[in-house]
Formats: C-alpha cells, sequence, structure tokens
C-alpha cells in the first residue's frame, strides 16, 4: 500500500467491545449534591443583602451591630431598640440610590461639613449613595464628592463620634448589612 493513496474498500471493524451510554438529567441543580461533591469547595454562601429600590431597609454595621437611626432630628449610630426611626426605604434616582425616612419622609444625605442627616425633601446630589459589596460580606456605603466617592464612617468632632463621608480609597469605611423588613 502506498502511503499517499487510500484504500477505497474500508476494512471491517473488527471492535467487539460495548458502548455504554450514561443518561444525563437534562439539568442539575448544585443544591442536590452532597457537601463531598460541591461545585463551589464548600465556600460560604452570603447572606448579605444589596439594597434594591422599593425595599425598605435596617442598615447596620456588621462589627458592632449598631444600626442608623434617626433620632431627635440627628443622625446616629446605636444600637437597636432605642426609640427612634430605623427604617430606611431605598429608592432610585438616575442610577443612585437614596435612603428614604419612613417616619420622617426626609432622605439621608449630608451636610456641607461631609456629615451624615436626614432633611432633604428631595433625593438629589447630596443625598446620593452607591453600595459597593466587599468579598468577605457586607458592603460599603459611599456618597458623592464632587468627581468622587467618599466611604461613610465615622469622624470625631470636639470628642463626639458622628458619621460622615471620611474620605475616598482604602478600608477606613464601616461595613454595612441591609436587613430587609
Amino acid at each position: 500500500m502506498v502511503l499517499n493513496q487510500v484504500d477505497p474498500k474500508p476494512s471491517p471493524d473488527r471492535d467487539n467491545s460495548t458502548a455504554y451510554t450514561a443518561i444525563t438529567p437534562p439539568e442539575t441543580v448544585a443544591a442536590d449534591l452532597p457537601d463531598d461533591d460541591d461545585p463551589l469547595g464548600g465556600a460560604e454562601r452570603s447572606s448579605f443583602l444589596v439594597p434594591c429600590p422599593n425595599s425598605t431597609f435596617i442598615i447596620r454595621s456588621v462589627s458592632s451591630g449598631d444600626v442608623i437611626m434617626l433620632l431627635d432630628g440627628q443622625i446616629v449610630l446605636t444600637q437597636p431598640g432605642v426609640r427612634g426611626s430605623t427604617h430606611w426605604a431605598c429608592v432610585e434616582t438616575k442610577g443612585w440610590l437614596g435612603f428614604r425616612n419612613i417616619v420622617s419622609g426626609k432622605f439621608l444625605g449630608h451636610d456641607a461639613k461631609g456629615r451624615l442627616h436626614c432633611s432633604a425633601e428631595r433625593h438629589q446630589g447630596w443625598e446620593y449613595f452607591c453600595v459597593r459589596m466587599r468579598p468577605e460580606g457586607g458592603c460599603v456605603l459611599l456618597m458623592t464628592h464632587y468627581e468622587r466617592l467618599w466611604h461613610v464612617g465615622i469622624k470625631v468632632e470636639q470628642g463626639v463620634e458622628k458619621l460622615a463621608k471620611i474620605g475616598d480609597g482604602g478600608s477606613d469605611g464601616i461595613v454595612w448589612e441591609f436587613v430587609k423588613v
């Protein structure tokens, strides 16, 4: 036989082996897998929610358990159960998130010194928020500062801790969780 020519008569297949075809279900549900076969390698699933418009949330610090509260007209970070208003309706304007206190009807925002307050009738620039998920869980709240985004955290003024936008970059912001109510 010449190597560059093909024999026009095929040789009969002498393979007597048996082929088995596995029956595969039309879909596979990861929840049905035993733990040893978990495709995520046992990675912990996050229970943190990202706020979405038309829902109401309690905004809680992951590290302390304190919540953002409107108390006597002031925004404070305090333990739940204190008298005050902790429910924030999430809204969206021009792609920006905002949080309207359900008791006062006013929006969470910042004043000229960057301190958080709740006095705006409308959701505008000083009340715009961006929420960024963190890989280890929870979110940071970011607020506009000219063309930048600054973290929401604690600012100390005359020995008193105040919630405020505290600067861009780094990891100085408080990690928050949003509890849907």
